[in-house]
């Protein structure tokens, strides 16, 4: 049993870092959609004031908006704010800042409790310089690593935890074994505080930037703790003390009552912070997920519990084994039946369309649960209808085969549970593929501040092959302004390094061009470039940076 164990959580530690490497880092459910001034663009003096702008609401009450000059030194000045809505983000830069590249990081919690960070560089009164970088904030990617861990290790204590609280209360005949089983829940139930804390440390320190020592600031802790996550926390306690306690009461009714309240307030605990909590259909979102979790907790707490049983009892007489067995096989016939319907609903809700399977991250690690789970369904479809069945007929050679077996495949089902928690562990912290999709597609709009007034390009529908742009030029006052009679457009996609792709386009209306055409064919971050003879001598270049889907 030791050495399974240890199987089990040397795979899953490796399933955790690679399917947190393929997620990428701080992709939770709010996504920026635009910032002032925009990545990559510049402004011809200091803007007063940055601002960012994001797919649902945020809270700024810790983290917010930074902004630094090329020598790492702070130029913002007060708190960041957020406008009515909740989704745009500001803060005020110091006055009559230099020329240069400045780099602007934001540290936010979304609406569904998981926090977003990023950066991007923009220039005063001239291009920025690209090698200040715009990756995002250092350190992060090691804390979202340690969060998806944390996570891991608070789903595999609680749903063992809870799951074997189960199988001890209703499937169990309470024979000697039972204690060992009882010393699982036991281990497992304080084990989850390990999984909580680290998720509290992890959090502070992704929404501060400040590390481990984030978690030494009391304001901090209590905005954390505050927040979706601290009363997710607190019911998962509870939830784990009425589990733990259940197997220390005597009274078979009373340990029953314990083990289905407290396996309740643990399944429905992870309900009450993430994609659930900001879900479209919410109550759907919220049902789903804890039929499915509580689902989950019977059928893993089941196999490790067969798992004991098969290990610790001989197998011969065979007779009392077979029938914890069969109970087992028929509780986890119920239990698949219940995953299917919830993560046919949660998967329908948090993906919005078929195409988002493969074309977003979440959707391809739905993909990997569903594929792992089905392996699952075909090891446990075989024990139920031929191992079970045949070792009441077999003779005594063919039932010590079959006995191993059995053993044999319900280790493989609970390691492949495991993986399934830790696919789910960096799951819960990626975008959903709803969101992802709608931030993707659709018109993209962007304003720069010029020499001569303002520059708005709007590209539509932003997909690869055909689009549209269309270029407004409007003097500081905010009327069209009839600049040049054409203007000139490059475009470019550095990362297949294609173009530049240069177009003349004539004005339809003062200050207003429209270019239409297949320049923008791939996907990716093109590079689009306006030229606008002000006079003979003098063209005011700017440039812009549009995302383009499929």
């Amino acid at each position: 049993m030791i050495s399974l164990l240890r199987r089990l959580l040397a795979a899953a530690a490796v399933v955790v870092v690679v399917s947190a490497a393929l997620a990428g880092v701080a992709a939770a459910h709010a996504t920026i959609l635009t910032t002032t001034p925009p990545d990559g663009g510049s402004v011809p003096s200091d803007p007063g004031v940055v601002t960012a702008t994001f797919s649902e609401p945020v809270s700024v009450a810790v983290g917010g908006l930074s902004v630094r000059d090329r020598d790492g030194t702070a130029v913002e000045q007060g708190a960041t704010t957020v406008d009515d809505a909740g989704t745009t983000a500001s803060v005020a830069l110091r006055p009559d800042l230099p020329d240069g590249t400045y780099v602007a990081t934001y540290r936010v919690l979304s609406a569904d409790g998981h926090p977003v960070s990023g950066a991007w560089i923009f220039g005063i009164g001239a291009e920025p310089d690209p090698s200040a970088g715009s990756g995002g904030p250092a350190g992060d990617a090691g804390w979202e690593l340690v969060g998806a861990v944390a996570r891991f290790v608070t789903y595999l204590t609680a749903l063992l935890a809870a799951g074997v609280a189960f199988f001890l209360a209703f499937l169990h005949d309470r024979r000697p074994d039972r204690d060992r089983l009882a010393r699982i829940v036991r281990i497992a139930a304080p084990l989850g505080l390990v999984g909580i804390v680290g998720t509290v440390v992890a959090q502070a320190a992704l929404l501060t930037g400040e590390g481990l020592t984030a978690v030494t600031d009391s304001d901090v802790l209590r905005n954390v703790l505050s927040d979706r996550l601290g009363w997710s926390a607190a019911v998962l306690l509870l939830g784990l003390a009425a589990v733990h306690l259940s197997t220390d009461v005597g009274d078979l009714t009373a340990s029953q009552a314990l083990t289905v309240v407290g396996g309740l307030a643990v399944t429905g605990s992870f309900a009450l912070w993430g994609h659930d909590t900001e879900a479209p259909y919410r109550w759907l979102a919220v049902g789903s997920d804890v039929v499915h979790v509580a689902a989950a907790a019977v059928w893993f707490g089941g196999l490790v519990g067969v798992s004991v049983v098969l290990t610790r009892r001989p197998p011969y007489p065979m007779t009392s084994t077979v029938a914890v067995v069969g109970r087992f096989s028929t509780a986890a016939a119920a239990t698949v039946a219940a995953l299917g319907a919830a993560g046919l609903a949660m998967t329908w809700v948090e993906l919005g369309s078929v195409r988002g399977l493969w074309e977003t991250a979440y959707g391809r690690m739905v993909l990997a649960k569903v594929l792992i789970t089905a392996g699952v369904i075909v090891l446990a479809a075989l024990n139920r209808y031929r191992i079970l069945p045949a070792l009441a007929e077999d003779t005594h050679d063919e039932q010590s085969l079959r006995w191993r077996r059995l053993r044999r495949t319900v280790a493989i089902e609970a390691l492949a549970i495991v993986a399934v928690l830790a696919v789910t562990a960096v799951l819960v912290n990626t975008t959903p593929s709803r969101t992802a999709l709608a931030t993707a597609t659709g018109p993209v709009s962007s304003t720069q501040q010029v020499e001569t007034g303002s520059v708005t390009l709007e590209v539509a529908p932003a997909e690869a092959g055909r689009n549209t742009m269309h270029i407004q030029y409007l003097d500081a006052e905010g009327s069209p302004l009839d600049i040049s009679p054409s203007l000139t457009v490059e475009v470019s996609l550095p990362s297949a390094a294609l173009g530049p792709i240069e177009r003349q386009v004539v004005k339809l209306a003062p200050g207003h061009f429209v270019l239409e055409g297949n320049e923008l064919s791939l996907p990716g971050t093109w590079t689009v470039t306006l030229g606008a003879r002000t006079s003979t001598f003098v063209e005011q270049r700017t440039t812009f940076e549009v995302p383009v889907t499929r």
